[in-house]
């Protein structure tokens, strides 16, 4: 087997995989990629089992094969070399690795292609074709509000719905929500509703370029075609919980305030919160905010006045700083609307003059507030 690369683009690649191949694994061939040339086309894979990536790339192919080569060294081989051609010349019976360019030369070890795991059959009955980058957008606004608790396994996804030509996207901690709904061109369908791994999403986001995006559903399996790249992720087969029960509707205290003002101090006076709760203070009056934190452990105090536009009475409520800050950066628009009911009902935040093809809201729980 034998070809050539250029390094720079060989890493960009690389780095595309990197996301999928698992730190530990009981499996060591996981920690490999499958490297596979026909032509002029090379063809990488990794895979975890549950998620599989392969990304094409055009090389000069010389001599056609496929083998399984350590991710960690070669990604790190290619991280320090310059802008170069990399020769690569692979004997596929001993597993022999040699990389060579105009200044040094690099012998691995590898693995036969024969002990990689082999992507899962797909048969997908359900299509939708999108703009990568407003997939790309959807998975940014979502995939950061999934939970980590292995015991609640639906909602360490992110829940598709099809209804008409809207797509939904939902995802909550128990502690936050996101409900973003991207209205599509062309009628959308899928069989059913759907829960995808946040994993799969974050490599799908930082893999996708430009163009288009089809994504398929089987029973058990999404799979995301773009480019000469596709990935397949397994389901989570799981009930996603009845979101829609727990937005409210009648939030009737509306406050507006820039995002990046309230953003800044929120996360000057959180410096002065507890590190346990990490709890601030809202006290809204008519135009302005007021932002306060207290330690009393270590007997620290600060509090901030910004100005915003409220209509409503006179509020106290109190947040969980972190949780603000992270909903606050993943929306893009100048200004921000909070919408409170009371001081233990959930606040709803949304951007203003945001694009109309997605509605987007997000809730955050309330804390306690310490008398």
């Amino acid at each position: 087997m034998k070809f050539t690369a250029n390094s720079i683009e060989l890493q960009r690649t690389l780095n595309k995989l990197g996301g999928v191949i698992p730190t530990k694994s009981p499996m060591p061939i996981l920690e490999n990629i499958l490297f596979e040339l026909t032509s002029d086309v090379l063809t990488m894979t990794a895979t975890d089992t549950a998620i599989s990536l392969m990304v094409s790339l055009p090389v000069r192919g010389g001599e056609d094969g496929k083998i399984a080569i350590p991710a960690k060294r070669l990604m790190d081989t290619m991280r320090s070399l310059p802008d170069t051609s990399a020769v690569f010349v692979i004997d596929t019976t001993t597993n022999k690795i040699r990389i060579t360019t105009d200044n040094g030369e690099y012998g691995l070890t590898g693995e036969g292609a024969k002990e990689f795991p082999s992507a899962p059959s797909f048969k997908g009955t359900a299509e939708i074709t999108m703009d990568s980058n407003a997939l790309r957008g959807i998975i940014h606004r979502t995939a950061f509000a999934v939970s980590t608790d292995e015991l609640r396994p639906a909602m360490m996804g992110v829940l598709l719905q099809s209804k008409g030509a809207e797509l939904r996207a939902v995802s909550t901690d128990g502690h936050r929500l996101v409900r973003l709904i991207h209205k599509q061109t062309k009628p959308v369908s899928l069989q059913k509703d759907v829960v995808i791994p946040a994993k799969a999403l974050l490599v799908l986001g930082k893999s996708i370029d430009e163009g288009d995006t089809t994504i398929s559903v089987s029973e058990t399996h999404v799979k995301f075609s773009f480019q000469q790249s596709f990935l397949v992720s397994r389901l989570i087969d799981e009930t996603y919980p009845n979101y829609e029960t727990v937005i409210p509707t009648e939030n009737d205290k509306i406050m507006t305030v820039k995002r990046d003002e309230i953003i800044s101090s929120i996360r000057r006076v959180a410096l002065y919160a507890s590190a346990t709760t990490h709890q601030i203070r809202f006290d809204v009056s008519k135009s302005s905010l007021r932002v306060a934190a207290q330690d009393i452990d270590f007997g620290g105090e600060a509090k901030e006045t910004i100005p915003c536009a409220y209509t409503g009475d006179a509020l106290e409520i109190g947040f969980n700083s972190v949780y603000l800050v992270d909903i606050l950066s993943h929306l893009e628009s100048e200004q921000v609307s909070f919408r409170f009911s009371t001081p233990t009902r959930a606040g709803i935040v949304s951007p203003v003059g945001t694009d109309e093809k997605d509605n987007i809201i997000m809730l955050v729980m309330p804390v306690r507030l310490n008398n």
